[in-house]
């Protein structure tokens, strides 16, 4: 299963298209919230995802839940847990439901990390610098032996890198 995740696109469509354009072999697109854009706009893309906190966003879910090959996967925005303030909350929700891999955006800021075996991932801001962060977005692949994880820029920059074995 190959899902590409992006956040905070604040309107910029033309990255949104970009980036699919860049890959078009993933499974799923996954908006996590703060794309400014129609519903249409992202489902004519095959992009699905959650609401982020911004008033003008897609009637999507606050959040989803998947089980890909056996491992459950969250995805949020964020903000109904804090998570500018940390993961405190977010990490009580993975382990509470038993989340493997939690999926958020909302900060802003690239984030990739195992925290008491859940790993988070914050693929940054999809929107072009906007506050000076770079337009980052996440491959994620899960496979029955391997999640492999990559946080990439527009212009090619890897930023993060993640293996681990199943």
């Amino acid at each position: 299963m190959k899902l590409l995740l992006f956040s905070d696109n604040h309107r910029d469509r033309d990255s949104v298209k970009e980036v699919i354009r860049m890959h078009p072999d993933m499974d799923r697109y996954i908006s996590l919230g703060d794309s400014e854009m129609k519903e249409h706009e992202l489902s004519s893309l095959n992009v699905f995802g959650v609401k982020g906190n911004y008033p003008f966003e897609p009637n999507f879910p606050y959040d989803l839940s998947f089980n890909f090959l056996g491992l459950s996967v969250f995805f949020t925005h964020g903000h109904r847990y804090s998570v500018k303030l940390g993961l405190t909350k977010l990490l009580n929700h993975a382990i509470y439901n038993n989340i493997d891999i939690v999926c958020f955006g909302h900060t802003h800021r690239p984030f990739l990390r195992e925290i008491e075996k859940v790993l988070f991932i914050n693929p940054g801001c999809f929107s072009k610098e906007r506050n000076g962060a770079s337009n980052s977005y996440c491959i994620l692949e899960i496979t029955e032996t391997l999640v492999h994880v990559v946080i990439n820029t527009l212009s090619g920059v890897t930023l993060m890198d993640y293996d681990k074995e199943r």
